[in-house]
């Protein structure tokens, strides 16, 4: 009884049908002192509707995580994932260069199957820019979200590193702590 209530009911194991994570690493050297957009490596396999409920970001040991603030859904270019600088619009933000529009709030949102969330849109944080001389860093990504009673959490290894200074060594060292860890 205990095992089918853990296999059909409201508790899911292990990732579930979401998975997070990509095997690259990317960074940044953020001399504008600007916010930073980071299209989500999040892809779905399942086929009822996933919702998400809450987004965790695991920073590197000896390196801040970033500061979230916003969580969105944009409408934007495929080609345009991974790190970029944010612009605030009306709406939200974008990734600058990019274009692309804002269609909501990640959290809440649904999606099918075989993709982020769906063909053309992305999900999307906005993070705050590290502090003068100093970087942030990210080793993992938690996504919270559930499909029908079924709540999940998929967790997946990233590496991104984002520094304000302009001092390399100081990027390519937060790079290898994320890429390490």
């Amino acid at each position: 009884m205990v095992a089918a209530f853990l296999l059909w009911g409201p508790i899911g194991l292990g990732n579930g049908p979401l998975s997070v994570g990509q095997a690259s690493a990317e960074s940044w050297n953020d001399r504008a002192d600007a916010p930073v957009a980071l299209s989500l490596p999040i892809w779905y396999a399942g086929h009822d509707l996933a919702v998400i409920d809450g987004l965790d970001i695991v920073g590197v040991t000896g390196y801040p995580g970033p500061h979230v603030i916003s969580l969105e859904v944009l409408a934007v270019n495929p080609i345009c994932s991974g790190l970029w600088p944010a612009r605030r619009t009306g709406d939200g933000f974008v990734e600058a260069g990019c274009g692309g529009t804002v269609r909501g709030s990640l959290i809440g949102s649904s999606f099918a199957s075989h993709y982020a969330l769906s063909p053309g849109l992305t999900a999307t944080a906005e993070f705050a820019a590290p502090r003068p001389g100093a970087c942030w860093a990210v080793s993992k990504i938690a996504v919270h979200y559930h499909i029908g009673i079924r709540y999940f959490t998929a967790t997946g290894s990233v590496a991104y590193a984002v520094c304000a200074s302009k001092n390399p060594n100081l990027v390519q060292a937060a790079m290898y702590a994320a890429a390490g860890s």
